[in-house]
Parts: structure tokens; C-alpha cells; sequence
């Protein structure tokens, strides 16, 4: 299958739209666990005919959301 970003338009797309296993290789995860992601998060899905798609945009805020500042010691037990 062709990719947004790959359409032959020649337009480029800033926020395409990725399938669940694309979703997934993006953020790192197994596909199971996409879906489970995605049901928590509540996050918004586009249907392409069966085809569950995921804005891109979706999941860089979900990263956003999770990003910490990391602390050596944040873990340590006294």
C-alpha cells in the first residue's frame, strides 16, 4: 500500500495518516499494544473503509503527554 507522505499528488501531507501496525512501528509498540493504547487514551480514529487510521498528530501529542523529566534517583528506595 502507498503511504500518505508516498501519494503521487506530489503534496505533501503534515499530518498523515498512519495505519494501526504504521501507529505502532511509530510509537515502538506491538500492535496489541496500539490497540490497547489507543482505547485507554481514548484517542480519535479515522475509518478508511475497515481501516482504522491514526493521525500522526494524535500520537505526537500522546509522546508530548508522557514526556517526563528524567531523575537519577527517582526510583532509589531509602
Amino acid at each position: 500500500s502507498i503511504s500518505n507522505e508516498e501519494y503521487s499528488s506530489g503534496i505533501e501531507n503534515p499530518d498523515p495518516l498512519l495505519s494501526t501496525k504504521e501507529a505502532a512501528q511509530y510509537l515502538g509498540v506491538k500492535i496489541s499494544t496500539m490497540y490497547e493504547i489507543a482505547e485507554r487514551e481514548q484517542f480519535s480514529v479515522i475509518f478508511v473503509t475497515t481501516d482504522r487510521k491514526f493521525k500522526r498528530s494524535v500520537l505526537d501529542a500522546y509522546i508530548n503527554s508522557k514526556q517526563t523529566t528524567w531523575r537519577w534517583n527517582q526510583f532509589a528506595t531509602l
